[in-house]
């Protein structure tokens, strides 16, 4: 038993370490969740029936269904400024479910120290995520001023995040620091 539950710690130590590393942008965006209006009806099953047309000179045409509504972005109260419910939505859920969502991160080591967490993939086509400036090749290195490299580190970070009044990413870009700072608002 002893021994089963070691190799079942070591396991979730390496998740949580693997996982870990994205809460910096996972934090940030994962409150950026995408809303689209429920469609009133399910969707029909199979093959349409044909209209029915009414003996006429002329058929009328038949009436095509409006286009879905665009994704929109529910997570900011207004432009930079982030709703606390939604932060708190994705401190509850955790990096787990964040990843799973949409974003892909890589760990960046250069010299042979880690430099921060590289955007592979941040949530294409979710209108939240476009009006972040996070983007591909960018490197995470600090949430509110705070280290992420290891599992406890983020948790700390997450945890933080429920109470505080702003959210601060430290990234670099093509090899220049550079700052992102969104209000977090309770409405």
């Amino acid at each position: 038993m002893r021994v089963w539950f070691g190799m079942m710690l070591r396991r979730l130590f390496a998740l949580a370490a693997a996982l870990g590393g994205a809460l910096s942008m996972g934090l940030l965006v994962v409150a950026c969740a995408t809303g689209r209006p429920e469609p009133d009806s399910p969707a029909p099953v199979g093959e349409r029936p044909a209209p029915m047309v009414a003996a006429s000179p002329s058929p009328s045409p038949v009436a095509e269904p409006p286009p879905p509504e665009p994704a929109r972005c529910t997570a900011f109260a207004k432009p930079g400024v982030l709703k606390r419910s939604a932060v708190v939505r994705v401190a509850d859920a955790g990096i787990g479910r964040w990843l799973a969502g949409g974003a892909e991160v890589e760990r960046k080591i250069a010299k042979n120290r880690f430099q921060g967490w590289e955007i592979r993939r941040l949530y294409p086509g979710d209108p939240c995520y476009a009006a972040v400036d996070l983007r591909p090749n960018d490197v995470v290195r600090q949430v509110n001023g705070k280290p992420i490299e290891k599992p406890e580190q983020a948790f700390d970070v997450l945890s933080s995040l429920r109470t505080a009044s702003e959210l601060v990413v430290d990234f670099l870009r093509d090899g220049q620091p550079r700052k992102l700072t969104l209000q977090i608002a309770d409405e």
